[in-house]
């Protein structure tokens, strides 16, 4: 939202609740405060209350007095609402009290949420840039960490209190720092970072749902590069995707510059920011860690790496608990990278047939591999990375739709029971091999006519 919109909503819930019991209790709080001081766009208002139950007492008193949209929805286990104002209905706001945990179970991430003072709900939180307070009724910012302007301003990433008590009590927070670090390019402070180091064992009792909720905001940051780089100084990366690690200090042949997880890096870097590429980036060449040989002479080889990358995806997604629509278009990328490595920065060695089919079988996928094929070309060494390729391939598939032979969307004229009709079969495999062999007509000639096919039908017989 807005900075204009986020003050609107503040100075209404100043005007609402002056004079009430809720007057000098209701304070903005979190990454809402950060953003507004740093000058970033805001994405949500967290609300915190210094009253017991204050955060469901809070909704319930707005939606009694008819000032929200709809009823709250509250979870009274943790003391949170949400709601939305009447007067600004399409912004969701969340609303808890203010609070303190207590972790009793070292192996459990549920810790018990009782109810606490400001400054309770303030040392419970991560980072000193979180921890700072907008005091609605007052108008003012409340710092009391004493870290929190100063860090900003300094660009530095802290925890609010001792370090090895934050990442003991939820390790997550470890990914979080690696995340903020590279989301804004801030250094992280040492004894933090230390602490990090000391405690990455203790992601193995995180989820990999939450785990992949992190990662996924550190792959489609600004600067994913410095947040995949910070998680392998901390020893980090064998709670999240453990083959990388043996991509560190991988040697490769001469088309690249540096082992296997530097190229690795730089092609992620040469993505754009969406998770599916980024992903499809990430583990675009995992299958060399199985595949790698060396010759007689001295080559290293990696022959059908690009298969055993797109298998080892399933398996690595399926840990991180992916959707299956998003590990089947990431296999489909990675399986399909090294598509074009043959045809040169030129395309002089390009065939239309052969682009003709690539378009056909990736369909709508087929931009964003060109996409990955481009980054992962960039990150070759210089007199290797055919900088111009995909461009020229790009330029081609426009003229394919000028001409009318564009393999988008493209559907074969003839079916399954017009090759049993010609053929005088029932249903079996050489239906379906008979209209694979038709295809290879259509890449030649997009503009084939039914009654060719059908000739060709019969051709096929023979």
């Amino acid at each position: 939202m807005t900075h204009e919109l986020y003050i609107q909503i503040c100075d209404y819930l100043q005007d609402t609740i002056e004079g009430t019991q809720f007057e000098n209790t209701v304070f903005v709080c979190g990454g809402a405060v950060r953003d507004e001081i740093i000058g970033h766009p805001i994405k949500d208002i967290d609300l915190c209350v210094e009253l017991e139950n204050g955060g469901i007492d809070f909704a319930n008193w707005l939606y009694k007095r008819g000032l929200l949209a709809f009823p709250p929805v509250v979870y009274p286990t943790y003391g949170t609402a949400m709601f939305q104002l009447a007067e600004f209905p399409d912004v969701e706001l969340e609303v808890v009290q203010t609070r303190k945990e207590q972790y009793k179970d070292k192996n459990s991430r549920n810790p018990e949420v009782v109810f606490g003072s400001l400054k309770d709900d303030c040392f419970r939180r991560d980072l000193t840039i979180n921890s700072i307070y907008y005091d609605i009724s007052r108008n003012v910012y409340i710092d009391l960490t004493d870290k929190g302007y100063h860090d900003i301003e300094n660009h530095i990433i802290r925890t609010t209190s001792e370090p090895d008590v934050i990442f003991d009590q939820d390790a997550l927070r470890i990914l979080r720092v690696c995340r903020f670090s590279s989301r804004y390019g801030w250094e992280i402070e040492e004894n933090t970072f230390e602490s990090m180091k000391g405690n990455a064992d203790r992601l193995s009792i995180i989820t990999k749902e939450r785990i992949q909720d992190e990662f996924n905001k550190m792959l489609v940051c600004d600067n994913p590069v410095m947040a995949l780089n910070l998680i392998k100084e901390i020893g980090a990366m064998k709670y999240i995707i453990p083959e990388l690690e043996e991509t560190y200090g991988l040697k490769q042949n001469k088309y690249h510059f540096g082992d296997v997880f530097e190229h690795i890096l730089k092609t992620v870097e040469n993505t754009r920011n969406d998770l599916e590429l980024r992903m499809a980036a990430l583990l675009h060449d995992i299958g060399k860690i199985n595949t790698r040989t060396v010759d007689d002479n001295g080559n290293v080889h990696f022959y059908k790496h690009e298969l055993v990358s797109a298998e080892m995806c399933d398996t690595i997604l399926r840990r991180l608990k992916y959707s299956n629509d998003f590990i089947k278009t990431v296999q489909i990328l990675v399986k399909n990278h090294m598509r074009a490595k043959n045809w040169g920065n030129d395309c002089n060695h390009m065939k239309d047939k052969t682009l003709r089919k690539m378009q056909y079988e990736l369909g709508d996928n087929m931009m964003k591999c060109l996409e990955l094929i481009d980054a992962d070309n960039k990150a070759h060494a210089p007199e290797y990375c055919m900088p111009n390729q995909v461009e020229n391939i790009v330029k081609r598939l426009k003229q394919f739709k000028e001409e009318g032979t564009s393999m988008e969307n493209y559907k074969l004229l003839v079916n399954g029971n017009d090759v049993m009709k010609v053929l005088g079969i029932e249903p079996c495999a050489r239906v379906k091999e008979c209209l694979s062999w038709l295809l290879k007509f259509a890449f030649n000639n997009p503009k084939i006519s039914r009654e060719e096919l059908l000739k060709n039908i019969k051709q096929y017989r023979k």
